[in-house]
């Protein structure tokens, strides 16, 4: 049988990379996180992972975190870019059912590029994101590797004869089935982008909630790596009505974007919160500073430790660290109001 040219993207755990090929709907190089990313999106290429199902489902009303994974069974490095579109039922998947339905990364790329080495497994380490509406049925996802030579085998495909014949002659493309998770879908799901622009820098990236009644739970979370990890935070049955969470003294790299997308489920103890505000919450990018920094004299100081409690102090200098707010977006729930 003839070795596949391009990246694998497996319709089954026991292919090789030969085509043909047998077709089916239940890929294992689709990897569906659920409702928050990967932690290290890295362990996706360890090849003892290779095999790893990963069976979670996609969650309807929620922020879901989707990831493809191929291998380069070729011996020469192979470069391209990854695609991912979601699909409604139906037993004959022709691309005009989901061409239109491409999905985009936690950093706005519809077509997130790799370089993948012989032999290696490579995987979309930034995540796909999706908050998937609600359908009668479920979903189906098709992913791509597109290489030179090997871009959508479906492109034009409007007949069953041919469907077949490219699905079973290429191994670049593959299909998984998902079951739909319908649970208490939150009152509020919102986004912020947030773009590095041409300055590397530390930064605290703060998540500051106002007027949340207690018992509420959220989520914030964005599933581009920085630093090492993904971010992602999430409490429930909140005790305080103002609290901040977020990710102090990140290394950010020039030019590294993302989206956070979060999420409430109000309480309902709202005594304590005066009457008439509205919950709101205000993602920050914030500079933190030692006494040498040239803005250090225009910032205020900063919260303390969220992990010891203790006050953030310049580690060679002993003084106190100050922060200079460099951005924010502020969500107001206007739906929502204090009795």
């Amino acid at each position: 049988m003839p070795q596949w040219t391009g990246i694998v993207v497996r319709c089954t755990t026991n292919e090789t990379g030969n085509v043909p090929r047998t077709y089916s709907v239940n890929s294992p190089d689709i990897i569906l996180a659920g409702t928050r990313p990967l932690p290290d999106p890295n362990a996706l290429t360890d090849p003892k992972n290779y095999n790893n199902y990963y069976a979670n489902s996609l969650f309807i009303g929620l922020p879901n975190y989707l990831y493809v994974r191929g291998k380069n069974f070729t011996t020469a490095l192979l470069g391209g870019s990854w695609n991912l579109f979601y699909s409604t039922p139906n037993i004959l998947l022709y691309p005009f059912l989901w061409e239109q339905n491409k999905l985009a990364t936690s950093s706005g790329n519809q077509n997130p590029p790799f370089t993948i080495k012989a032999g290696e497994i490579g995987a979309s380490t930034d995540s796909f994101a999706w908050v998937p509406p609600d359908t009668s049925d479920h979903y189906c996802m098709i992913a791509i590797a597109n290489t030179p030579g090997h871009g959508n085998p479906l492109a034009g495909v409007n007949n069953v004869t041919s469907l077949a014949e490219v699905m079973a002659n290429n191994a670049n493309i593959a299909q998984r089935n998902v079951q739909m998770v319908r649970g208490v879908v939150p009152q509020m799901v919102s986004r912020a982008g947030y773009d590095q622009g041409s300055e590397p820098a530390y930064m605290d990236i703060s998540v500051l909630f106002y007027n949340i009644p207690k018992g509420s739970d959220y989520t914030i979370g964005a599933g581009t790596p920085v630093d090492g990890k993904t971010l992602y935070d999430e409490g429930k049955n909140t005790q305080s009505f103002d609290f901040k969470r977020g990710w102090p003294n990140l290394n950010v790299p020039a030019n590294w974007n993302t989206v956070f997308t979060w999420t409430l489920k109000f309480g309902s103890d709202w005594s304590g919160i005066p009457t008439g505000n509205h919950p709101t919450v205000e993602i920050r990018g914030e500079i933190p500073m030692t006494a040498a920094h040239r803005l250090y004299h225009l910032g205020t100081d900063a919260d303390p430790d969220p992990t010891t409690g203790q006050p953030r102090l310049d580690p060679k200098g002993g003084g106190p660290v100050k922060v200079i707010r460099a951005g924010s977006v502020i969500t107001i729930c206007q739906d929502m109001v204090a009795p």
